[in-house]
């Protein structure tokens, strides 16, 4: 993969074709238009593997930009630079428990 594929993958702004400024409406259309466009369903029919394969690469790496943001919480994290998909996955198996303040 080239640099500037690799970056533009883990830019997830990129991924849509979007700016950092873009708002909810502007986000929710880039992820439509993008997901009916590389919807694995739809590229299986070319019968190419390889495309398919691509498509499905395309179409998780355009799901996962769009799960962090479509999100305003993790949207910030990101933008901050400390968001880690991996905390992700981890809430997944282990149950998220919302930060609370504790008091005595």
């Amino acid at each position: 993969m080239a640099n500037g594929e690799e970056k533009s993958n883990n830019d997830l702004y990129a991924v849509l074709g979007l700016e950092k400024e873009c708002t909810a409406s502007e986000l929710r259309n880039a992820y439509k238009k993008l997901a009916l466009r590389w919807h694995p369903d739809r590229c299986s029919a070319s019968g190419n593997s390889k495309f398919v394969e691509e498509a499905k690469q395309k179409f998780q790496a355009i799901q996962q930009a769009y799960s962090v943001l479509s999100d305003s919480n993790k949207r910030f994290l990101y933008d901050v630079g400390v968001y880690d998909s991996d905390d992700d996955e981890n809430r997944l198996h282990c149950g998220h428990f919302p930060l609370v303040e504790l008091t005595a």
